[in-house]
């Protein structure tokens, strides 16, 4: 197995949350102008950039409820902008530190594939190892300091 695709959010659901105002946590969406660069849009997978219209939200990357169904912070564009222009992990993303945090069919957490990996090495190369494995069913990365969600890897 060599192909993966990457997603972030379900960009369907988040139109929806955008739409309502309120987040998976139940928060009220408060946007705000970015003045710098770099916030990581989970929506599309870039930055931002000085003048985007962003906001932190709580999410749940999860299609189910449960235990190891948590929600967390991530960074959006507060209006729709349309989500990532490819399947592929972006380049940018391919060389950040993350952990990459498995799960099983069992919708828990693969503990003993979890890797810490280093922004020298390759994520693609670590995702298409992982999801060889016969017990593992996605992979998410994760922030390495924070544990925020950032992307989702599955099998093609």
């Amino acid at each position: 197995m060599s192909t993966i695709t990457i997603s972030g959010l379900d960009y369907t659901e988040l139109e929806a949350v955008l739409a309502t105002g309120i987040d998976h946590g139940g928060n009220p969406i408060e946007p705000f102008i970015e003045a710098d660069r770099g916030w990581p849009l989970r929506c599309c997978l870039t930055e931002s950039e000085p003048g985007d219209e962003i906001a932190i939200i709580a999410w749940s990357p999860f299609p189910w409820k449960g235990a190891y169904a948590e929600t967390g912070p991530v960074v959006v564009h507060a209006q729709p902008c349309g989500g990532p222009t490819s399947s592929d992990l972006p380049t940018d993303l391919d060389q950040r530190s993350m952990t990459l945090r498995p799960y099983g069919h069992d919708q828990r957490i693969a503990y003993h594939h979890v890797r810490h990996v280093p922004a020298e090495e390759s994520l693609s190369d670590h995702l298409r190892e992982m999801l060889a494995e016969d017990d593992v069913d996605f992979v998410h990365g994760r922030n390495t300091t924070g544990g925020c969600f950032s992307f989702s890897a599955n099998r093609c």
